[in-house]
């Protein structure tokens, strides 16, 4: 067995770096063909070798209708062509838009699910409202949106979110450092086990807001649903009123 075989057989992370690297220059006919190159788990990394700076390459790509096996290498490349882009980038109501976004701003008028997920600079604008997961996991940036489905905010360490209307359930569950405000009501379960950052809401709360938190801040304007704080381990909760079985230590305003 010649030495290269053995190296490839014994070593095959290096061999399929090797294959991104051959084929780096070559045409991109699709996103299924991207995928192809790229295997089983798309990262940001590999796209944008891949990828390059060829700009028509990019916009091709991005004005492709992806399948749910490419719906991750479409998000990362609207990242792509928004950090590159020198004006706000429109782009089509699609999942994992703005996914890993590092600058750059994009605008949607409608969007999917896991928009602005982990996210970590730049700007995101959904004029109407947004699926579940908005800005799962981001780590910078911020994010305005009309309105959002469940799990908004999910595991947040930094940046921002902005929700004008009413958002779902389990908003900013875990969060662990970011600033979310929501202009509306929200459902059940918001900050769910949160650790440090904030969340505001203008209107009023489900039931079993703060959930097992143990840091942070939660002022809710409206009333919190029932068992607001319910094994609250630290943190700060208040609301204009409580609902039923409220923890000791949540703050009533009135």
């Amino acid at each position: 067995m010649k030495l290269s075989s053995f190296m490839e057989s014994a070593y095959p992370e290096k061999r399929s770096s090797s294959r991104l690297k051959k084929s780096k220059k070559d045409v991109i006919f699709s996103l299924e063909d991207l995928a192809d190159r790229i295997g089983e788990r798309p990262d940001r990394a590999s796209v944008e070798e891949l990828v390059g700076e060829d700009e028509s390459q990019i916009e091709l790509l991005l004005s492709s209708q992806p399948n749910k096996r490419c719906a991750m290498i479409w998000g990362y490349i609207s990242s792509l062509a928004a950090e590159r882009s020198p004006l706000p980038l429109h782009l089509p109501p699609l999942d994992y838009a703005g996914l890993e976004l590092a600058g750059g701003s994009i605008f949607l008028e409608k969007a999917g699910s896991h928009v602005g997920e982990r996210m970590r600079g730049g700007r995101i604008v959904v004029q109407e409202a947004a699926g579940d997961y908005l800005g799962q996991e981001m780590r910078g940036g911020g994010i305005v949106a009309g309105g959002c489905r469940d799990y908004a905010f999910r595991q947040m360490k930094g940046g921002w979110g902005v929700v004008k209307g009413d958002g779902g359930k389990f908003l900013g569950l875990g969060n662990n450092g970011g600033r979310i405000a929501v202009q509306g009501s929200c459902g059940e379960r918001a900050g769910w086990l949160m650790r440090s950052g904030r969340l505001f809401v203008r209107s009023n709360a489900g039931e079993y807001l703060g959930l097992l938190m143990s840091g942070g801040e939660i002022l809710v304007r409206g009333e919190a649903g029932r068992r607001a704080g319910w094994r609250r381990k630290g943190g700060r909760i208040a609301a204009g009123r409580l609902g039923p079985e409220a923890a000791d230590g949540v703050l009533e305003l009135g």
